[in-house]
């Protein structure tokens, strides 16, 4: 059995499952998480395209997908946890650094590297695609948050309610240039 094959064998971000602090009507894995941060990027990209933005789609696709990979190794760490203090989120950062590699192990080295430096962009947050992956990112965390909320689940409003103000008043100029279409 190829490398390659073993890589695709390795389904762990199928069982990671988010918000694992929270109780729950429906979890949701990182994988279902990427699949619509993916298909929420497409449909960013669309508009921003569609304005004249310039935006390389195919990159932006392939930032959504690996965003969350460090998670088949770390699982998802909790935010307030994450986010306690500068100390721990640099710590986490760091073990994430150090292990994305493990990720990609199976693969051929120049694809393993391409797929490195797509998640560090995301990281990074310097690039437009990577900027438009973390707003698809927060899309979908208000998107779960919403659907728990209609089902009674009141743990995610104050989750909703803050994430979706925090897209509100994003200041990217590509965002003003499409915010209304999305809102």
């Amino acid at each position: 059995m190829s490398k390659a094959f073993e890589h695709f064998l390795d389904r762990s971000l199928a069982h990671v499952i988010r918000f694992n602090g929270q109780p729950q009507q429906f979890s949701e894995s990182v994988a279902e998480h990427s699949f619509y941060v993916a298909y929420f990027t497409s449909v960013i990209v669309y508009f921003l395209k569609k304005c004249g933005e310039d935006i390389d789609e195919a990159k932006a696709l392939k930032i959504a997908l690996v965003h969350d990979m460090e998670e088949a190794i770390s699982g998802d760490i909790l935010t307030p946890f994450k986010h306690y203090n500068n100390e721990i989120l640099e710590a986490i950062r760091k073990v994430n650094r150090d292990t994305i590699p493990l990720v990609f192990e199976d693969l051929p080295n120049d694809l393993k590297m391409q797929f490195i430096s797509f998640w560090n962009e995301d990281t990074e947050q310097v690039t437009k695609e990577a900027q438009v992956v973390k707003l698809a990112d927060k899309i979908s965390l208000i998107c779960k948050c919403y659907e728990e909320v209609k089902v009674g689940n009141e743990f995610f409003k104050p989750i909703y309610e803050k994430e979706l103000e925090k897209i509100k008043t994003l200041d990217y100029p590509w965002w003003n240039k499409i915010r209304e279409q999305i809102l």
